[in-house]
């Protein structure tokens, strides 16, 4: 299923669930976070000092000239707009707007923030801001503070990164550095002076701390690929480095959106269980509910045994709850296994694998456990415990850390041991 589609009946659902009153009130304020997140676009910002290429490179991100060359504008954002228009955002918090583009013009004196609205559809996923690092060192820490509260992604337009911009960055929370690219602008600049390999080598290990990857690209060789008729020089965009950063930035803008969409999810099936998930529906294999080849609805069985449970995984027993624990933990073994196997087969980034795979098998067993019928007391307070297993393990996920990993496994140890002492009782 198309991933849009899917972010799209999910918003649909959250705005379903506070209408209809299946959140709770204390939970509203999160639904609605989840609900805005879902509804914008993922906020890419772009800061350097002056002359490193900042313009071009969202230039060549939008993929036309959107910037131009002359332009010397207050902090800048590019967004969707139905038609295109120019807004000024000013000091005082009043605005003015104009239609069309005029960025090749003076803004109006006091103006805060310059706002392109353009009608380009790259710009309904991710929307663009230009900051350039100016002044004295506290006001460009001011500058670097404004960006990381509002960016999700950062490219840090740099030929250098020397130690005055590294302690600018060093403040930036984990999670953003682990969404952000250092960007060497002027590539073939680095290059023709024969200090670019040097250079790569000299920030590897800076980069490794702090940013998600780095990036060398050689901004007007990128651009020049895309000529008048709308055909790319494949060779010359792959060579320049921006191929490589542009699916960068789309592959981790997509991540988000369906990190954003699973946590949407896992609300839902916790505070809404009633509402009709068809996305999961359409992107799952069916369930043991379900004929495998035709789809129809297969009746579950609901009778009793009279005689004790003899050990077979699949045994009914009378209220069928002891079926789902058992089910549960044929699930969370065979995924032990599993992630055991990827483990052993990929053994340098056991980390990543590890974190992965309990993400992955947190959000499968919440589904597994709400297809289960309510009205159980044991039943219930396990699904209480399996939803916030998963909303720990999206926490897990972020932080991709050692010690992450290790809870991320203690905690689907726990579950495990507690569905086995329900079976037993």
């Amino acid at each position: 299923m198309n991933k849009a589609l899917a972010s799209n009946g999910v918003v649909q659902q959250l705005e379903h669930a506070l209408g209809t009153g299946h959140v709770p009130n204390e939970e509203k304020r999160r639904a609605a976070q989840l609900l805005s997140r879902l509804k914008s676009p993922v906020q890419v910002v772009l800061i350097g000092q002056p002359g490193t290429g900042k313009s071009r490179l969202i230039n060549m991100l939008v993929g036309e000239t959107v910037i131009p060359e002359t332009s010397d504008l207050p902090p800048l954002e590019i967004v969707f707009g139905p038609k295109p228009r120019t807004v000024y955002l000013m000091a005082d918090g009043s605005e003015q707007a104009r239609d069309g583009l005029h960025l090749d013009q003076l803004s109006p004196t006091e103006t805060a923030i310059v706002r392109a609205e353009l009608p380009i559809a790259f710009l309904k996923r991710q929307s663009l801001t230009e900051l350039t690092l100016s002044g004295s060192p506290l006001e460009q820490k001011t500058i670097v503070d404004w960006a990381m509260s509002r960016a999700n992604i950062v490219l840090w337009c740099s030929q250098n990164f020397d130690t005055s911009e590294q302690a600018l960055w060093s403040s930036a929370r984990e999670a953003l550095k682990d969404h952000s690219f250092l960007v060497l602008t002027k590539a073939d600049q680095l290059q023709m002076k024969g200090v670019l390999t040097d250079r790569i080598a000299r920030l590897e290990d800076v980069v490794a701390e702090e940013f998600y990857r780095m990036y060398p690209v050689a901004t007007i060789q990128a651009i020049s690929a895309s000529g008048t008729d709308g055909a790319r020089d494949e060779d010359t965009w792959t060579s320049s480095g921006g191929k490589a950063l542009v699916d960068a930035v789309a592959q981790l803008v997509e991540t988000g959106r369906s990190a954003d969409a699973d946590n949407a999810l896992m609300f839902l099936n916790r505070y809404a269980p009633t509402l009709p998930h068809a996305q999961m529906a359409e992107t799952e294999p069916p369930s043991h509910h379900q004929n495998v080849e035709t789809g129809d609805e297969q009746p579950q069985n609901t009778g009793s045994n009279t005689g004790p449970n003899t050990g077979q995984t699949h045994t009914q027993t009378q209220n069928g709850t002891a079926h789902v624990f058992n089910e549960a933990l044929e699930f969370l073994q065979s995924r032990a296994d599993q992630m055991l196997n990827a483990v052993h087969e990929n053994g340098p980034d056991q980390q990543t694998i590890v974190l992965d795979h309990c993400l992955e098998t947190a959000t499968k067993l919440s589904e597994l456990m709400m297809e289960a019928e309510a009205g159980d007391p044991s039943l219930s307070g396990i699904q209480d415990d399996v939803m916030e297993c998963s909303d720990l393990m999206v926490l897990f996920h972020l932080e991709k850390s050692e010690d992450a990993a290790t809870e991320a496994v203690t905690l689907l140890l726990q579950l495990k041991k507690e569905m086995s002492v329900a079976v037993a009782t």
